[in-house]
């Protein structure tokens, strides 16, 4: 990126005195000619300039939202506690998350899904962007049978969010070949999973 930004100030400034050079020792119609080609040129790298400025702006904005974002999972939503617990029910055969004790935390962890969710849907994030980061806290909860089972089957209505990214994001992952946590349990199979996908289209 510093290359090309010293490769566009070199441009500019040679163009520059191309036209003020041309401007000074040729006749008025040849100088008027390339003064305004000139011109031109200088205006078509300016706006290339700022085109590449903006893509690093925006760059910088997601990422640097990502992180915050990310941040609210463990300073706002006190979630860590039950990641570690929905970790066990991944590795552990047989293991039983306690959904009584852990209730308001799920429901904390899944109202930061539906926030994420909802801002991939509206095309404000890119999957390609977040997969790596969230992909894991995304899966590990929605596609966790209990946790279907006692929450986001029957109060599907209120997280169509969710329900409405998860196509999309397993379509991702089954065209790069990347794993999908507790696929067997996939929340695209669940009980009333149609019915709230369609009505968002």
């Amino acid at each position: 990126m510093k290359n090309k930004k010293v490769l566009i100030t070199v441009l500019s400034v040679a163009l520059i005195v191309l036209g003020v050079a041309s401007s000074l020792l040729l006749k008025d119609d040849i100088s008027d000619r390339i003064v305004n080609v000139t011109t031109a040129c200088t205006a078509i790298i300016g706006a290339t300039a700022l085109f590449y400025q903006f893509r690093r702006d925006k760059n910088l904005n997601e990422a640097t939202f990502l992180i915050e974002y990310s941040g609210l999972f463990y300073s706002t939503y006190d979630c860590a506690e039950l990641m570690n617990e929905l970790e066990k029910c991944r590795v552990e055969e047989g293991y039983s998350l306690d959904v009584d004790k852990y209730y308001p935390k799920i429901v904390g962890y899944l109202e930061w899904l539906e926030t994420l969710s909802s801002l991939v849907n509206s095309d404000l994030l890119e999957i390609s962007k977040i997969d790596n980061v969230l992909s894991y806290r995304y899966f590990l909860i929605v596609n966790n049978k209990q946790v279907q089972e006692r929450e986001l089957i029957v109060n599907r209505e209120f997280y169509r969010s969710i329900y409405e990214l998860y196509p999309k994001w397993e379509n991702y992952k089954k065209q790069k070949m990347l794993p999908i946590i507790f696929q067997e349990n996939s929340l695209s199979r669940s009980s009333g999973f149609d019915e709230i996908v369609s009505k968002k289209k």
